[in-house]
């Protein structure tokens, strides 16, 4: 296990390449660091950068993962100015066309709420699943009951003791992953680590665990909660 505190595209120019089996992760979709757009230009500059950025992190994801490595890319919708954009903005970058898209898969939350009466209720989030070639491992006898849907029910709701970041994975759903797409001791990436969600997981199914964090902060809560295990 190896856990960094850096600039993710930094560190994982350092890692090998075709090293990567598996990558699961989640973007900082509200901002990113030093891009320096203010809520009355986001419109204009978030979709931009943040483009920008998202390709050049694709570039890295393309070059380390080992031929037939799977790539589960968990992004939601945003709202800008009350209305609705989605994320397949990112099916047209140039860096994604290097992957092979498999499918998106539907992360449902367990119940459905959101402020807005306007429109059906924003419920949900995409979880893209991309591979390097296709002859890709899933196990369909993991023992979740219809592993292969590509409609998956997990809870939202996380403990208040036991959140520790604002926008923080359910355990049920990085181990969902890990259960269909992972062998043991495969070599797994969270290169936006957050509270570190992803490591807990490969410690759990017994895969060996990369994560990078940007944020001091995070990082640390990163840290101790997955050495706590």
């Amino acid at each position: 296990m190896k856990l960094f505190n850096g600039d993710c595209l930094e560190v994982m120019k350092e890692l090998q390449s075709d090293s990567i089996d598996l990558i699961v992760t989640s973007p900082p979709y509200e901002d990113i660091s030093g891009a320096g757009y203010q809520a009355s230009n986001k419109d204009i500059l978030f979709l931009k950068l943040y483009s920008e950025f998202i390709d050049q992190v694709f570039e890295q994801y393309a070059r380390i993962l080992k031929p037939n490595g799977q790539l589960f890319f968990n992004i939601k919708s945003k709202t800008a100015q009350k209305k609705l954009r989605t994320p397949h903005w990112l099916e047209f970058t140039n860096a994604f066309q290097q992957l092979d898209f498999k499918s998106y898969i539907i992360w449902k939350y367990a119940g459905s709420f959101d402020s807005s009466k306007a429109r059906f209720h924003l419920d949900y989030e995409i979880i893209y699943h991309l591979a390097k070639g296709d002859d890709i491992y899933l196990n369909s006898d993991c023992g979740i009951d219809d592993p292969l849907t590509s409609v998956w029910y997990v809870p939202h709701n996380i403990p208040k003791a036991e959140r520790i970041h604002p926008t923080q994975m359910p355990l049920a759903l990085a181990d969902r992953i890990l259960k269909i797409a992972s062998k043991p001791n495969d070599v797994v990436l969270d290169n936006f680590m957050g509270s570190g969600t992803t490591g807990v997981a490969c410690i759990k199914n017994n895969v060996d665990f990369i994560g990078i964090e940007l944020n001091n902060d995070n990082y640390k809560l990163a840290k101790e909660r997955i050495e706590a295990i």
